[in-house]
């Protein structure tokens, strides 16, 4: 009869903190010891990764470093699992804690559950959270519908941060946010949901923002956008198409719908550069590519002059960010294909004002008649918190390019480009006053959020 399976008596959890590893002698910790890259820690015992193989039940000398103790959690540790790492000199070891106080096994205990960060995230998708924010000296903080709020749980210290998001990257992406102070990267802890992570450094400390991305890519209709005009420009496949709008205003979400749109009823081949990759398709009728910054392409200009040469009809582009990256996104629309990027811009007339501006102004003439010839059209948009603050609603504003457009683009005249577009209602074209009027009449939004919106600039004064 088999050997009944030893089951944990606590559960592992995935960190990354400092552990010294040493021999002993007459009991003794010997030597200076060495760093190990630990795998994962529980109450019970210790999983690392190590180039020098250990035979079963060698016993050893771990010093752990956890946050909130000055002093090393030590004890003896005892092999218990060895095994061979693939494409690498790396042996996986698991080892079982010898000797160790009930004190120490309780802190490390209470220590893995104030660093779990599947717990942090499985609380905030239920509580209906779009980013989770990790900052030392205050705990762990979400936005839920617009407002900021503070999760049920202790300040954070210097650290644990690290110790929670370490295990989620490589050791290039480590020692690349190391060097570089600043990192962008997703993940999915699970097949249902899918993060974007930002790390980057505040007052000497390691800091990070969570993004939920959701799983399932919603329609035109579901995500309150203009349908009748987005599947016509999905449609046509020519042009520069823009979605505008400030920082956590969906432009992303409206990229991947617009992707998954054609997707779902064309048979082209779509490539996408992003930083990073947030929604993750499979290709239906399309051929579609997803290239990460980084790691698949080293920028955006690259990645489009390249993309050129792999039979694309559809280029997307992150986010338009410089002279360089709107030049290489101009020439692939000036030579036949569909180009969908997003700029921060409060409208659409000022998006168009900002593209231009990315160029010095000797130069601004010449990126007018290209941008004349080339946009399709900008989207602007805006989340907005919903009547008696139940969820977020979509307010937006559709500029067409049409020839009285690409006329007042050829001559700089942005202000009356607005008076085009107040006029251009039959065409397709609305402002975002027109917008708010019709989810008043939807009794999706209240009076007091058209007031606090209805001026030119959109982003609120409070929410």
């Amino acid at each position: 009869m088999p050997a009944e399976k030893k089951t944990r008596k606590s559960p592992r959890r995935k960190i990354r903190i400092p552990v010294m590893l040493r021999e002993l002698s007459n009991e003794q910790p010997k030597g200076p010891g060495i760093d190990v890259r630990i795998r994962d820690l529980s109450a019970d015992g210790i999983g690392f990764y190590s180039q020098q193989i250990y035979n079963i039940d060698t016993i050893l000398y771990v010093e752990m470093y956890l946050p909130r103790r000055r002093k090393p959690v030590a004890c003896k540790i005892k092999i218990v699992h060895v095994k061979a790492v693939s494409h690498s000199s790396d042996y996986a070891i698991g080892a079982s804690f010898e000797e160790l106080s009930v004190e120490d096994r309780q802190f490390i205990s209470v220590s893995l559950d104030q660093m779990d960060l599947y717990l942090l995230l499985e609380s905030m998708i239920k509580g209906g959270a779009s980013d989770l924010h990790l900052t030392v000296g205050r705990p762990p903080m979400v936005r839920r519908e617009g407002r900021i709020l503070a999760m049920a749980a202790q300040p954070l210290e210097e650290g644990e941060i690290e110790a929670m998001l370490y295990p989620l990257l490589s050791d290039e992406q480590i020692e690349y946010f190391k060097e570089t102070k600043e990192l962008d990267t997703s993940f999915s802890p699970n097949i249902r949901c899918r993060f974007r992570l930002n790390m980057h450094w505040q007052k000497g400390f390691v800091e990070a923002t969570l993004r939920n991305i959701p799983a399932e890519i919603k329609s035109f209709e579901e995500l309150g956008l203009p349908k009748e005009q987005l599947e016509k420009i999905c449609q046509d496949l020519k042009g520069l198409f823009l979605i505008a709008g400030v920082t956590g205003s969906g432009k992303t979400t409206t990229m991947s719908s617009m992707i998954e749109f054609i997707n779902q009823t064309q048979k082209k081949v779509i490539i996408t550069v992003e930083d990073p990759i947030e929604y993750t398709f499979q290709s239906q009728q399309c051929i579609i590519k997803q290239r990460e910054l980084g790691s698949d392409t080293r920028s955006y200009v690259e990645a489009l002059k390249h993309g050129l040469r792999q039979d694309p009809d559809i280029l997307c582009i992150g986010e338009i960010l410089d002279a360089e990256c709107l030049k290489a996104a101009l020439r692939a629309a000036e030579t036949g294909h569909f180009v969908i990027s997003t700029i921060h811009a409060p409208d659409t007339v000022s998006a168009i004002e900002r593209v231009v501006n990315l160029f010095p102004p000797e130069h601004a003439m010449a990126v007018r008649q290209q941008l004349a010839s080339s946009l399709t059209a900008v989207l602007f948009q805006s989340l907005l918190p919903g009547k008696e603050r139940k969820g977020r609603v979509l307010g937006s504003e559709f500029l067409i390019n049409t020839n009285a457009v690409k006329h007042l683009i050829r001559e700089g005249k942005y202000p009356n480009i607005m008076n085009t577009l107040q006029t251009g209602r039959s065409l397709g074209m609305y402002t975002f006053q027109n917008s708010l009027e019709d989810l008043v009449k939807k009794d999706l939004i209240d009076q007091e959020t058209v007031t606090l919106y209805a001026s030119r600039d959109y982003t609120p004064k409070s929410v």
